[in-house]
């Protein structure tokens, strides 16, 4: 895999995160719990799944 593709996915991941933060507020506004809890869930595992990949480039960079 190459920096470029490891940089893409944690762009993703990112951004991901970022919109099921959105996801979550709104649902909370809503009275929505379940859905809420859900995209919090989601947000948590978006947010690993950026922090593993940023890792992963850390490594490469000055491996």
């Amino acid at each position: 895999m190459t920096d470029w593709t490891l940089e893409r996915r944690a762009m993703g991941a990112e951004q991901l995160m970022t919109a099921k933060i959105t996801e979550f507020a709104a649902h909370l506004t809503a009275g929505d719990r379940s859905a809420a809890e859900k995209a919090r869930t989601e947000a948590l595992a978006s947010l690993e799944a950026h922090l593993d990949l940023t890792d992963q480039l850390i490594s490469q960079t000055f491996a």
